[in-house]
Protein backbone atom coordinates (compact mmCIF):
# COMPACT_ATOMS: atom_id res chain seq x y z
CA UNK A 1 0.00 0.00 0.00
CA UNK A 2 1.27 3.61 -1.10
CA UNK A 3 2.28 5.32 2.26
CA UNK A 4 0.73 8.07 4.36
CA UNK A 5 2.92 11.15 4.48
CA UNK A 6 2.23 14.42 6.88
CA UNK A 7 3.86 17.41 6.69
CA UNK A 8 3.73 19.49 10.74
CA UNK A 9 6.86 21.67 10.96
CA UNK A 10 5.01 24.26 12.92
CA UNK A 11 6.50 24.46 16.96
CA UNK A 12 6.53 21.71 19.15
CA UNK A 13 3.15 22.21 21.05
CA UNK A 14 1.75 22.16 18.01
CA UNK A 15 3.62 18.79 16.79
CA UNK A 16 2.82 17.18 20.06
CA UNK A 17 -1.36 18.62 19.41
CA UNK A 18 -1.20 16.37 16.16
CA UNK A 19 -0.09 12.91 17.75
CA UNK A 20 -3.76 12.22 17.97
CA UNK A 21 -3.93 12.38 14.18
CA UNK A 22 -0.75 10.17 13.51
CA UNK A 23 -2.53 7.64 15.71
CA UNK A 24 -5.66 7.23 14.08
CA UNK A 25 -4.13 7.65 10.13
CA UNK A 26 -1.74 4.57 11.84
CA UNK A 27 -5.15 2.50 12.62
CA UNK A 28 -7.18 3.75 9.32
CA UNK A 29 -4.03 2.79 7.36
CA UNK A 30 -2.07 0.44 8.70
CA UNK A 31 -0.20 -1.29 6.14
CA UNK A 32 0.33 2.14 4.89
CA UNK A 33 3.69 3.19 5.89
CA UNK A 34 3.49 6.37 7.75
CA UNK A 35 6.02 9.53 7.37
CA UNK A 36 6.62 12.29 9.10
CA UNK A 37 7.82 15.78 7.82
CA UNK A 38 8.79 17.89 10.70
CA UNK A 39 11.34 20.54 12.25
CA UNK A 40 14.72 18.97 13.94
CA UNK A 41 13.17 19.81 17.28
CA UNK A 42 9.95 17.91 16.11
CA UNK A 43 12.28 15.02 14.85
CA UNK A 44 13.89 14.13 18.40
CA UNK A 45 10.46 14.48 20.39
CA UNK A 46 9.27 11.37 17.98
CA UNK A 47 11.78 9.53 17.46
CA UNK A 48 10.64 6.17 18.93
CA UNK A 49 7.18 6.90 18.93
CA UNK A 50 5.23 3.94 18.03
CA UNK A 51 2.86 6.18 16.22
CA UNK A 52 5.54 6.68 13.03
CA UNK A 53 7.61 4.61 10.78
CA UNK A 54 9.79 7.53 9.05
CA UNK A 55 10.45 10.65 10.04
CA UNK A 56 12.01 13.53 7.28
CA UNK A 57 13.78 16.59 8.92
CA UNK A 58 13.16 19.91 7.46
CA UNK A 59 15.39 22.69 8.75
CA UNK A 60 13.51 25.17 7.69
CA UNK A 61 15.75 28.00 9.72
CA UNK A 62 18.72 26.55 8.89
CA UNK A 63 20.14 24.36 6.06
CA UNK A 64 16.98 23.65 4.18
CA UNK A 65 16.29 27.29 4.24
CA UNK A 66 15.06 28.97 1.14
CA UNK A 67 14.18 27.73 -2.14
CA UNK A 68 16.78 25.30 -2.77
CA UNK A 69 16.27 23.57 0.65
CA UNK A 70 12.25 23.40 -0.38
CA UNK A 71 12.87 21.40 -3.50
CA UNK A 72 15.36 19.48 -1.78
CA UNK A 73 13.29 18.19 0.50
CA UNK A 74 10.83 17.56 -2.02
CA UNK A 75 12.63 15.65 -3.67
CA UNK A 76 13.58 13.32 -0.37
CA UNK A 77 9.91 13.08 0.90
CA UNK A 78 8.57 12.34 -3.03
CA UNK A 79 11.01 9.57 -2.67
CA UNK A 80 8.71 7.40 0.27
CA UNK A 81 6.11 7.69 -2.62
CA UNK A 82 3.32 8.94 -0.69
CA UNK A 83 -0.38 7.83 -1.99
CA UNK A 84 -1.53 10.38 0.52
CA UNK A 85 -0.55 13.79 1.98
CA UNK A 86 -1.80 15.40 5.00
CA UNK A 87 -0.76 19.18 5.60
CA UNK A 88 -1.40 19.63 9.22
CA UNK A 89 -0.22 22.95 8.64
CA UNK A 90 -1.47 25.77 7.54
CA UNK A 91 1.33 27.83 5.38
CA UNK A 92 1.98 28.41 1.55
CA UNK A 93 5.23 26.27 2.04
CA UNK A 94 3.36 23.28 3.62
CA UNK A 95 0.97 23.60 0.51
CA UNK A 96 4.47 23.67 -1.28
CA UNK A 97 5.62 20.55 0.11
CA UNK A 98 2.32 18.32 -0.17
CA UNK A 99 2.19 19.42 -4.01
CA UNK A 100 5.99 18.45 -4.39
CA UNK A 101 5.25 15.11 -2.67
CA UNK A 102 3.98 13.67 -5.50
CA UNK A 103 0.79 12.14 -3.75
CA UNK A 104 -2.39 11.83 -5.45
CA UNK A 105 -4.19 12.55 -2.61
CA UNK A 106 -3.23 16.16 -1.09
CA UNK A 107 -5.62 16.94 2.06
CA UNK A 108 -5.08 20.34 3.71
CA UNK A 109 -7.55 22.73 5.53
CA UNK A 110 -9.74 25.24 3.78
CA UNK A 111 -9.08 28.73 3.68
CA UNK A 112 -5.06 28.09 4.54
CA UNK A 113 -2.54 29.53 2.53
CA UNK A 114 -1.24 26.39 0.75
CA UNK A 115 -5.11 25.44 -0.33
CA UNK A 116 -4.27 25.89 -3.90
CA UNK A 117 -2.12 22.53 -3.47
CA UNK A 118 -4.90 20.13 -1.90
CA UNK A 119 -7.13 17.84 -3.62
CA UNK A 120 -9.09 17.63 -0.61
CA UNK A 121 -10.48 20.32 1.77
CA UNK A 122 -11.57 20.38 5.55
CA UNK A 123 -13.52 22.68 7.30
CA UNK A 124 -10.71 24.76 9.78
CA UNK A 125 -12.67 24.78 12.93
CA UNK A 126 -11.54 28.22 15.19
CA UNK A 127 -13.62 27.11 17.94
CA UNK A 128 -12.60 23.75 18.68
CA UNK A 129 -9.38 22.76 20.47
CA UNK A 130 -6.39 22.38 18.44
CA UNK A 131 -6.47 18.46 18.58
CA UNK A 132 -10.13 18.28 17.26
CA UNK A 133 -9.09 20.34 14.36
CA UNK A 134 -5.85 18.23 13.21
CA UNK A 135 -7.87 15.39 13.67
CA UNK A 136 -10.60 16.51 11.61
CA UNK A 137 -8.11 15.77 8.58
CA UNK A 138 -8.28 11.99 8.93
CA UNK A 139 -11.61 11.85 7.61
CA UNK A 140 -10.49 12.55 4.44
CA UNK A 141 -7.85 9.62 4.55
CA UNK A 142 -10.48 6.94 6.06
CA UNK A 143 -9.84 7.79 9.62
CA UNK A 144 -12.88 8.25 12.09
CA UNK A 145 -11.92 11.91 14.34
CA UNK A 146 -14.97 11.01 16.27
CA UNK A 147 -14.15 7.84 17.55
CA UNK A 148 -10.55 8.72 17.81
CA UNK A 149 -8.39 8.63 21.04
CA UNK A 150 -7.85 12.53 21.09
CA UNK A 151 -5.30 12.07 23.89
CA UNK A 152 -1.69 13.27 22.56
CA UNK A 153 0.62 10.48 24.49
CA UNK A 154 4.26 10.55 24.75
CA UNK A 155 6.18 7.60 25.55
CA UNK A 156 9.20 7.89 27.98
CA UNK A 157 12.31 5.96 26.21
CA UNK A 158 13.54 3.63 28.97
CA UNK A 159 17.78 4.85 27.75
CA UNK A 160 16.60 8.72 27.78
CA UNK A 161 14.76 8.10 31.38
CA UNK A 162 18.23 6.40 33.10
CA UNK A 163 19.92 9.29 32.05
CA UNK A 164 17.23 11.70 33.16
CA UNK A 165 17.30 10.56 36.45
CA UNK A 166 20.93 10.42 36.55
CA UNK A 167 20.61 13.96 35.42
CA UNK A 168 17.78 14.66 38.96
CA UNK A 169 20.74 12.54 40.88
CA UNK A 170 23.55 14.85 40.42
CA UNK A 171 21.30 17.74 40.40
CA UNK A 172 20.64 17.00 43.88
CA UNK A 173 16.89 15.42 43.50
CA UNK A 174 16.85 11.74 45.24
CA UNK A 175 14.30 9.44 43.53
CA UNK A 176 11.82 9.55 46.65
CA UNK A 177 11.38 13.41 45.93
CA UNK A 178 8.35 14.75 44.63
CA UNK A 179 9.41 16.70 41.69
CA UNK A 180 7.40 20.22 40.89
CA UNK A 181 8.71 21.11 37.23
CA UNK A 182 8.85 24.75 36.17
CA UNK A 183 9.27 26.22 32.89
CA UNK A 184 9.72 29.84 32.68
CA UNK A 185 10.61 30.45 29.33
CA UNK A 186 9.37 30.92 25.83
CA UNK A 187 10.20 31.95 22.22
CA UNK A 188 7.71 34.81 22.61
CA UNK A 189 8.55 37.62 25.12
CA UNK A 190 5.33 38.47 26.46
CA UNK A 191 4.14 34.71 26.91
CA UNK A 192 7.00 34.93 29.44
CA UNK A 193 5.20 34.95 33.06
CA UNK A 194 7.13 37.68 35.02
CA UNK A 195 10.52 35.82 37.44
CA UNK A 196 9.30 37.32 40.37
CA UNK A 197 6.04 35.46 40.00
CA UNK A 198 8.22 31.97 38.94
CA UNK A 199 10.84 32.70 42.12
CA UNK A 200 7.80 33.24 44.52
CA UNK A 201 6.58 30.08 42.99
CA UNK A 202 9.61 27.96 43.46
CA UNK A 203 10.29 29.12 46.82
CA UNK A 204 6.54 28.41 47.85
CA UNK A 205 6.83 24.84 46.40
CA UNK A 206 10.29 24.08 48.23
CA UNK A 207 8.64 25.19 51.90
CA UNK A 208 5.85 22.73 50.95
CA UNK A 209 8.31 20.10 50.01
CA UNK A 210 8.38 20.07 46.62
CA UNK A 211 11.90 20.19 44.64
CA UNK A 212 11.59 22.56 41.88
CA UNK A 213 13.50 21.41 38.63
CA UNK A 214 13.69 24.45 36.17
CA UNK A 215 13.47 23.32 32.75
CA UNK A 216 13.96 25.23 29.31
CA UNK A 217 16.18 25.15 26.18
CA UNK A 218 20.01 26.59 26.41
CA UNK A 219 18.87 30.05 25.99
CA UNK A 220 16.70 29.64 29.04
CA UNK A 221 19.26 28.60 31.02
CA UNK A 222 20.41 31.64 32.70
CA UNK A 223 16.43 32.95 33.41
CA UNK A 224 16.06 29.51 34.93
CA UNK A 225 19.46 30.04 37.19
CA UNK A 226 18.47 33.38 37.87
CA UNK A 227 14.94 32.43 39.41
CA UNK A 228 16.53 29.61 41.35
CA UNK A 229 19.35 31.91 42.80
CA UNK A 230 16.50 34.39 43.87
CA UNK A 231 14.50 31.67 45.51
CA UNK A 232 16.76 30.92 47.79
CA UNK A 233 15.56 27.30 48.29
CA UNK A 234 17.24 23.80 46.93
CA UNK A 235 15.95 23.82 43.23
CA UNK A 236 17.62 22.30 40.18
CA UNK A 237 18.30 23.95 37.04
CA UNK A 238 18.51 21.57 34.11
CA UNK A 239 17.86 23.74 31.45
CA UNK A 240 19.67 23.34 28.41
CA UNK A 241 21.34 20.19 29.94
CA UNK A 242 18.31 17.81 28.43
CA UNK A 243 17.51 16.82 24.91
CA UNK A 244 13.69 16.49 24.19
CA UNK A 245 13.70 12.76 24.61
CA UNK A 246 15.35 13.78 28.66
CA UNK A 247 12.85 16.35 28.87
CA UNK A 248 10.12 14.32 28.83
CA UNK A 249 11.41 11.64 31.13
CA UNK A 250 11.77 14.53 33.13
CA UNK A 251 8.53 15.71 32.87
CA UNK A 252 6.91 11.87 33.33
CA UNK A 253 8.55 12.34 36.80
CA UNK A 254 6.95 15.36 37.74
CA UNK A 255 3.87 15.81 40.09
CA UNK A 256 2.98 18.78 38.17
CA UNK A 257 4.25 21.62 35.88
CA UNK A 258 4.22 24.87 36.23
CA UNK A 259 4.77 27.21 32.49
CA UNK A 260 3.97 29.84 29.98
CA UNK A 261 1.65 29.22 27.26
CA UNK A 262 4.28 26.37 25.97
CA UNK A 263 5.55 23.39 24.07
CA UNK A 264 6.53 22.34 27.45
CA UNK A 265 3.00 22.14 28.83
CA UNK A 266 2.07 19.85 26.08
CA UNK A 267 4.87 17.77 26.27
CA UNK A 268 4.24 17.54 30.15
CA UNK A 269 0.09 16.98 29.25
CA UNK A 270 1.36 14.14 26.61
CA UNK A 271 2.93 11.49 29.66
CA UNK A 272 0.04 12.17 31.88
CA UNK A 273 1.45 14.79 34.36
CA UNK A 274 -0.87 17.92 35.08
CA UNK A 275 0.04 21.20 33.88
CA UNK A 276 -0.68 24.92 35.32
CA UNK A 277 0.08 27.11 32.18
CA UNK A 278 -0.09 31.14 32.49
CA UNK A 279 -1.59 32.77 29.60
CA UNK A 280 -1.19 36.21 28.81
CA UNK A 281 -1.20 37.94 25.61
CA UNK A 282 -3.23 35.04 24.23
CA UNK A 283 -6.40 33.15 25.41
CA UNK A 284 -7.82 29.81 26.00
CA UNK A 285 -10.07 30.57 22.61
CA UNK A 286 -7.42 29.88 20.41
CA UNK A 287 -7.33 26.14 21.07
CA UNK A 288 -4.05 25.62 22.42
CA UNK A 289 -4.10 24.79 25.99
CA UNK A 290 -2.74 21.45 27.24
CA UNK A 291 -5.21 18.93 26.30
CA UNK A 292 -7.32 17.11 28.97
CA UNK A 293 -9.21 18.33 32.08
CA UNK A 294 -6.87 18.26 34.87
CA UNK A 295 -5.03 21.12 33.56
CA UNK A 296 -5.27 24.50 34.77
CA UNK A 297 -5.20 28.04 32.81
CA UNK A 298 -4.43 30.90 34.60
CA UNK A 299 -5.11 34.27 33.33
CA UNK A 300 -5.75 38.11 33.99
CA UNK A 301 -9.70 38.28 32.75
CA UNK A 302 -11.25 41.53 31.74
CA UNK A 303 -8.66 43.11 29.64
CA UNK A 304 -9.85 44.69 26.46
CA UNK A 305 -6.37 44.73 24.85
CA UNK A 306 -6.20 40.46 24.98
CA UNK A 307 -5.39 38.69 22.57
CA UNK A 308 -3.12 41.37 21.42
CA UNK A 309 -1.58 38.58 18.83
CA UNK A 310 -1.82 35.20 17.82
CA UNK A 311 1.49 33.95 19.31
CA UNK A 312 2.73 36.97 21.51
CA UNK A 313 5.21 39.54 20.49
CA UNK A 314 8.56 40.20 21.69
CA UNK A 315 6.85 43.40 23.84
CA UNK A 316 3.31 44.31 24.95
CA UNK A 317 1.93 46.63 22.34
CA UNK A 318 1.00 48.74 24.78
CA UNK A 319 3.92 48.94 26.90
CA UNK A 320 1.93 48.04 30.74
CA UNK A 321 2.45 44.24 30.41
CA UNK A 322 -0.62 44.20 32.62
CA UNK A 323 -1.98 40.70 30.93
CA UNK A 324 0.92 38.87 32.75
CA UNK A 325 2.18 41.73 35.60
CA UNK A 326 -1.37 41.09 36.86
CA UNK A 327 -0.97 37.43 37.86
CA UNK A 328 -0.43 37.13 41.20
CA UNK A 329 1.85 33.91 42.05
CA UNK A 330 -1.33 32.47 45.02
CA UNK A 331 -3.20 32.77 41.80
CA UNK A 332 -0.91 30.20 40.23
CA UNK A 333 -0.21 28.34 43.52
CA UNK A 334 -3.93 28.09 44.59
CA UNK A 335 -4.43 26.03 41.03
CA UNK A 336 -1.81 24.04 41.37
CA UNK A 337 -3.11 22.76 44.77
CA UNK A 338 -6.08 21.79 42.77
CA UNK A 339 -4.08 19.92 40.42
CA UNK A 340 -2.10 18.23 43.02
CA UNK A 341 -5.00 17.49 45.63
CA UNK A 342 -7.01 15.79 42.23
CA UNK A 343 -3.77 13.72 41.53
CA UNK A 344 -3.55 12.50 45.01
CA UNK A 345 -7.21 11.61 45.10
CA UNK A 346 -6.60 8.99 42.40
CA UNK A 347 -3.64 7.79 44.21
CA UNK A 348 -0.91 9.66 41.83
CA UNK A 349 1.48 11.07 44.44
Amino acid sequence: MAGTLVVQTAFLGDLVLTIPLLRELKRARPDAPLTLVTTPLGAKTLAGQRCVDALVVFDKNGNDRGALGLLRLGREIRSHAPGVTLAAQRSARTGLLALLSGAPVRIGFEGAPGRFAYTRKVAWDPAAHAVRRYLALAAAAGGDPAGADPRPRLEVDPAAGERAARLLLDAGIEPDKKVLAVAPGSVWGTKRWIPEGFTAVVAEAARRGLAPVLVGSEAERELCGAISAAANVPAANVAGRCGIPELVAVLSRAVALVSNDSGSGHVAAAVGTPVVAIFGPTVTAFGYTPFGGENRIVERSGLPCRPCDRHGPAVCPLGHFRCMREIEPERVLAALDEVLAARERRGGV
